[in-house]
């Protein structure tokens, strides 16, 4: 019976933990504004250690002692249901961490997934001058925040055109420049990220957290290079800037944004529809009512930029055929066996980072490049040159690529 008792307690304490972070990954969810946010973050650190503190001066004070006989009769009444529903939540994470660690298999569109890890700043600074100077958090032992994870994934989606086969997008997001990861650190990535010669680049939010990192832009984004150009969206941490300020300098410097509106890009003799949703933030998102009509039903196939996966219903009710989001980091910090805990969406860790298939929707989420807290642990920036590919048997084996506008 003793052993019973302290079974169903950890197992409470478990639960008790999965409620807390995964009420806080919600509500950072709903786009409540970051004072607020910061505060929600400290009250559920104060349920995490004060419940159990309870507990253990409720066992104090009664003066009681797990023995033969011992059962659950000592509890005081309110926290019976308490400890019911942390049951039932540390039963449903065990369900879900065995979905997602043990029993999940890729999605069937994820054709190839491949990576290497470049290690940044080897050779020193891009540039003579200021702002190289790392945070001292960038350089504690088992911080991954340098090392960056230069993916490929081939991605086939159902009504992609012969002609656009192996068209490529290098998908960024969650930059975070804060001033704490140095600049040359952007600037070596948007050098790597040339060397992919992808068709377009999207960027998916979250690229500036303060004001005076502006003036890097035209250093580290407005040197990255691509066929079709530079296509981004704001996320949660862009508001902590001037955004006119913000967009005119990511327009100087040859960014084009796709905040709640949609455009037509030719390719060749062939579109594609772009289109940017920046909810729950930035309000509203693109009217894909006007645009012409979904692949589905003839017309060119359409690909969203959003900063949170959790726009994922919103792009299957709009027929997109390829959602690109960040926000999540990955969860940041992978806790041996665990996996990712923190997780600011509506999914909780489901959508932390990868690719995804809800169709019509194939959703991939980057990792991102940055935090703002820069640490980073099994869990490395990330930036991912996606290869898209129609449906097999569609295109030849050595398909050309699409030609020049």
């Amino acid at each position: 019976m003793q052993l019973a008792v302290v079974l169903l307690l950890g197992w409470a304490l478990i639960g008790h933990m999965a409620l807390s972070v995964a009420f806080v990954n919600r509500v950072h969810a709903t786009g409540i504004p970051v004072r607020l946010g910061k505060l929600v973050w400290l009250s559920a650190a104060l349920l995490i250690t004060l419940v159990p503190a309870f507990f253990g001066y409720w066992f104090h004070v009664r003066g009681l002692r797990l023995g033969p006989g011992t059962g659950l009769a000592w509890l005081p009444a309110p926290a019976v249901p308490y400890l019911a529903a942390c049951w039932a939540a540390a039963t449903l994470s065990a369900v879900d961490w065995l979905w997602r660690r043990v029993l999940h298999r890729p999605p069937a569109p994820l054709r190839s997934d491949r990576r290497r890890v470049v290690r940044l700043l080897q050779n020193g600074p891009r540039e003579s001058g200021e702002e190289h100077e790392h945070d001292f958090l960038v350089h504690l032992p088992g911080n991954e925040i340098l090392s960056l994870d230069v993916a490929e994934r081939g991605l086939e989606l159902e009504r992609l055109p012969e002609a656009l086969d192996r068209f490529t997008i290098v998908h960024m997001t969650d930059l975070h420049f804060t001033g704490r990861v140095a600049k040359a650190y952007f600037e070596e990535v948007a050098q790597i990220c040339n060397t992919l010669r992808p068709d377009l680049v999207a960027i998916t939010g979250d690229l500036i957290d303060k004001s005076r990192c502006i003036a890097w832009i035209p250093q580290t984004l407005g040197r990255l290079e691509s066929r079709y150009g530079v296509f981004y969206v704001l996320g949660n941490h862009d508001l902590r800037v001037d955004t006119a300020r913000l967009r005119a300098a990511l327009a100087e410097a040859g960014l084009t944004y796709l905040g709640g509106r949609w455009l037509e890009l030719a390719v060749g003799r062939h579109s594609i529809v772009l289109a940017g949703n920046e909810l729950p933030w930035i309000a509203p998102a693109a009217d894909l009512g006007s645009a012409p009509p979904p692949a589905l039903a003839g017309g060119p196939p359409r690909i969203a930029l959003a900063h949170s996966p959790d726009q994922l219903p919103w792009a299957r009710r709009h027929q997109v055929d390829l959602l690109l989001a960040g926000h999540l980091h990955g969860g940041q910090i992978h806790l041996p066996f665990l996996g990712p805990v923190v997780s600011p969406s509506r999914s909780g860790v489901t959508y932390a980072s990868g690719t995804f298939h809800d169709p019509p929707t194939v959703m991939h989420v980057g990792r991102g490049l940055s935090a703002e807290i820069p640490f980073r642990f099994n869990c490395p920036p990330e930036i991912t040159r996606l290869v898209l590919h129609a449906p097999r048997g569609a295109s030849p084996r050595t398909p050309a690529r699409p030609q020049q506008p």
